[in-house]
């Protein structure tokens, strides 16, 4: 039974789309309460945006939008699923944590052999200033190419993608940054903030 204070399945689900609406015009939040199949309460975010991200992806965009004290409170005893138009739950594929983990190094020892880092380095921070770079957009659109220039199939992308989000890789530039420790792009990004560090706060 719920708790007398918990928020109704309503009050959740509005309070939830707050959060969201201003990154995800079109989310649609909806809240299904316990039931005889079911022990948790069950959350379902919609959203166009969902379509090209694997569930993960989802998982991990969504729950940043959220205050912890928020999530700790009212979300913690909770399934999710996040879902493009015209998915249901069945659709949703995860990988396999254990496997995840046993082919992580022979993975990137592929994409380090296979160019791919590079690749993806030369796209988003080229070496020299005659290209300009490609701006993330949140998903996987440039290594997914690249991937394909790389020598990568589309039956491997799944397994590509999962070792490179198990380290923190959730997209194009978080590749670059939490995957690829000599990358371009994360020197970069840490040589700019220690330029605005040492400019101290502004007057």
């Amino acid at each position: 039974m719920l708790d007398r204070f918990a928020m109704t399945a309503h009050e959740l689900a509005t309070a939830l789309k707050g959060y969201l609406i201003g990154d995800y015009p079109d989310i649609d939040v909806q809240v299904s309460e316990r039931d005889g199949e079911h022990a948790r309460r069950r959350v379902f975010f919609r959203s166009l945006k969902f379509g090209v991200l694997y569930p993960l992806q989802r998982y991990h965009y969504i729950v940043h939008h959220i205050p912890s004290e928020f999530y700790d409170e009212h979300l913690a005893d909770t399934e999710w699923y996040e879902l493009a138009p015209g998915e249901t739950e069945t659709d949703l594929r995860y990988p396999d944590e254990e496997l995840v983990r046993s082919i992580t190094p022979d993975v990137m020892r592929c994409l380090h052999g296979s160019g791919f880092l590079r690749r993806l380095d030369d796209r988003m921070c080229p070496a020299d200033g005659s290209c300009s770079p490609e701006s993330c957009h949140g998903d996987f659109r440039i290594a997914r190419s690249v991937l394909a220039e790389s020598g990568f199939s589309e039956e491997e992308h799944f397994d590509v993608f999962h070792v490179l989000m198990a380290q923190g890789g959730y997209c194009d530039c978080e590749i670059l940054y939490n995957a690829a420790p000599e990358s371009r792009l994360r020197t970069q990004y840490w040589t700019e903030r220690a330029q605005h560090h040492d400019k101290g706060p502004a007057a």
